[in-house]
């Protein structure tokens, strides 16, 4: 199984976009905790972030689509802001390994 990222690569507190596979990830850090999520907002179907920086807000509770300013929660993935309000992204299940990143 090919590792999606090594941990030490993610920001500590932010998001990053990364291609696995074919597929457009955002991954979220905050501390030791990684979420993933398919980069992909469900306004548009186009990646959150296009400018290639973090989108997880100062406080770590929430990622702010760079092309819409579509709000979603990061424990959940659910729209809480903007023009897809009450859909969610799609959360990928990932695993930490010996300090890098796997699906799950």
């Amino acid at each position: 199984m090919t590792s999606i990222a090594d941990i030490e690569d993610l920001p500590a507190h932010g998001s990053c976009g990364v291609q696995h596979e074919g597929r457009e990830l955002l991954l979220v850090r905050r501390g030791e905790e990684v979420l993933a999520y398919e980069n992909r907002c469900p306004h548009t179907g186009e990646t959150l972030d296009p400018l290639g920086r973090s989108v997880l807000s100062e406080d770590g509770l929430l990622l702010q689509c760079q092309r819409h300013a579509a709000q979603f929660v990061v424990a959940t993935g659910e729209c809480v802001g903007g023009p897809c309000l009450g859909e969610r992204l799609e959360p990928v299940a990932v695993i930490v390994s010996q300090g890098a990143l796997y699906p799950d």
